[in-house]
């Protein structure tokens, strides 16, 4: 999915609970919309090139070509279940990170809607354990 819809998306949970919890909201764009830098690194990691142009082109026009095949099984740091377990853990203790958590959680959502619609299926692993113990035995 693109960036600015996952910024629209938080801008609009922000603005519906900033009543609440004030500037704190400001976390939820965070958790919905800088945790996609794990693209980037993915991007920097395999084809050692640190053009953000070139990552956004990858990401968003080359993987749609040969239908997301590149991208199966893919590791994306903070697209994963640990993560996501990490801040609900973080979310009981901290207001900020219950913001963070929301936008983290409707990113995910998005991500899971729009993926699932173009390719039939989530692409990246879900799992960080899971990829650790599939890649270790290949």
């Amino acid at each position: 999915m693109i960036p600015l819809l996952h910024l629209l998306i938080s801008l609009i949970l922000a603005a519906v609970l900033y009543p609440i919890f004030n500037l704190k909201v400001l976390l939820i764009i965070a958790g919905g919309v800088l945790i996609d830098i794990d693209h980037y690194l993915f991007y920097i990691c395999r084809f050692r090139n640190f053009s953000i142009k070139n990552c956004y082109k990858y990401c968003h026009v080359e993987i749609k070509k040969n239908n997301f095949k590149d991208a199966i099984g893919t590791l994306l740091i903070f697209h994963n279940l640990e993560f996501l377990l990490i801040s609900i853990i973080f979310s009981i203790y901290s207001q900020l990170a219950l913001m963070f958590t929301i936008g983290l959680i409707f990113h995910y959502i998005a991500d899971a809607i729009h993926r699932y619609s173009l390719a039939k299926s989530f692409i990246s692993s879900p799992s960080l354990i899971a990829w650790l113990i599939k890649n270790k035995i290949q």
